[in-house]
């Protein structure tokens, strides 16, 4: 009977420590293409759910005070880039009121902070009110970033603001958002607001820059923009509540139909890079809810913000302008009519064109 037991624990003992792992490392070489892109659409989805539900960086610090603005900025390792987008925030008009300047400094993979980015973070003053140094306690990526960095309670009032190290934005920034929270916040539809200026159409095959017919200062657009955006607290919270349920879903994949951004989260997923790309589940959960983003139309495509293309996870070598040049000009003069909105943007779809519904 012993010689039995002793047998069996050989067996057990040689499948785990043996088979076990010759098979996770070589299995790859005997699946079909598309078992290896589930495979790898299940690896990339554990980590971006270890990334996301760590209680250690979730909690909301300070964010139980009342505020007027939160400026949340995140940040990796572009010290030189963290200080302008500082400057910038540091000449910008806050009317006096009561603003915070969190900073998010995230982790490389092995756990280390970038020492400069932390410096750079340390040592700036902020003249508008009270600024923190938020060290991530391991690496979080731009999911934790985004998603895990602003969590209002459900009564809070105060307008947030995320803006990633590339960016600089118009003195005018904050004036902006507190007209167009005060003014569309009650849509159900309005899921935040883009300080960007430029941006190209989103779907498939559609060519030029998106813009809505002159005499509009804003419009509504089913695709976020990610360079400087403000969400509307109400969808924030739902969408951070509906993307953790999801996330455990092995089988989905927050794919749109005939859209640019679906085919570029395709390709990551094909590369194993999707956890570069979490406006992905921002997206379709926009196309499921049928919500849209508050865009600026200024004219000359001026923004709220600009983006200087830094090489990093958005840009790669080949196509990152290095600091030297912004995408397109900021908005330095301010015009009493960019405050007469109307009281509901007109629409677009995916290819610039005016939403029918909406079309006279």
């Amino acid at each position: 009977m012993k010689n039995s037991s002793v047998q069996v624990l050989i067996l057990l003992m040689f499948f785990f420590f043996l088979v076990l792992p010759l098979y996770n490392r070589f299995s790859n070489y005997f699946m079909t293409e598309p078992d290896k892109v589930w495979r790898r659409t299940m690896l990339q989805q554990q980590d971006l759910y270890k990334y996301t539900t760590q209680q250690s960086y979730r909690m909301p610090y300070i964010q139980d005070e009342t505020v007027d603005l939160r400026i949340v900025v995140i940040v990796f390792n572009r010290a030189d880039s963290l200080l302008r987008l500082l400057g910038s925030l540091n000449v910008a008009f806050y009317f006096g009121e009561r603003v915070v300047l969190d900073i998010w400094i995230d982790r490389s993979k092995d756990g280390q902070i970038d020492e400069n980015t932390y410096r750079i973070a340390s040592e700036f003053q902020f003249k508008h009110g009270v600024k923190i140094v938020h060290n991530h306690t391991f690496h979080v990526g731009i999911y934790g970033q985004w998603l895990n960095t602003w969590t209002p309670k459900s009564n809070s009032s105060e307008i947030a603001v995320i803006l990633e190290d590339d960016l600089t934005v118009s003195p005018y920034f904050y004036k902006w958002l507190k007209i167009v929270h005060k003014k569309y916040d009650k849509l159900v539809e309005v899921n935040g607001y883009s300080l960007q200026g430029i941006s190209i159409k989103h779907g498939i095959g559609s060519e030029g820059l998106l813009e809505a017919p002159s005499g509009n200062i804003v419009f509504l657009y089913p695709v976020i923009g990610t360079w400087g955006f403000s969400p509307n607290r109400r969808n924030w919270v739902k969408f951070r509540d509906w993307f953790e349920v999801m996330l455990h879903d092995d089988k989905f994949q927050p794919l749109v139909p005939n859209i640019l951004p679906t085919s570029w989260y395709q390709t990551f997923i094909q590369t194993g890079k999707t956890e570069g790309m979490w406006s992905m589940w921002h997206i379709y959960h926009a196309w499921k809810s049928r919500e849209y983003t508050v865009y600026p139309n200024f004219s000359g495509h001026l923004g709220l913000t600009v983006n200087w293309k830094e090489s990093g996870l958005h840009y790669g070598p080949g196509l990152a302008r290095g600091g030297r040049n912004p995408s397109h000009n900021l908005l330095t003069i301010w015009r009493p009519a960019y405050e007469d909105l109307p009281d509901y943007p007109i629409r677009l779809d995916v290819y610039g064109n005016i939403d029918k519904e909406d079309e006279p």
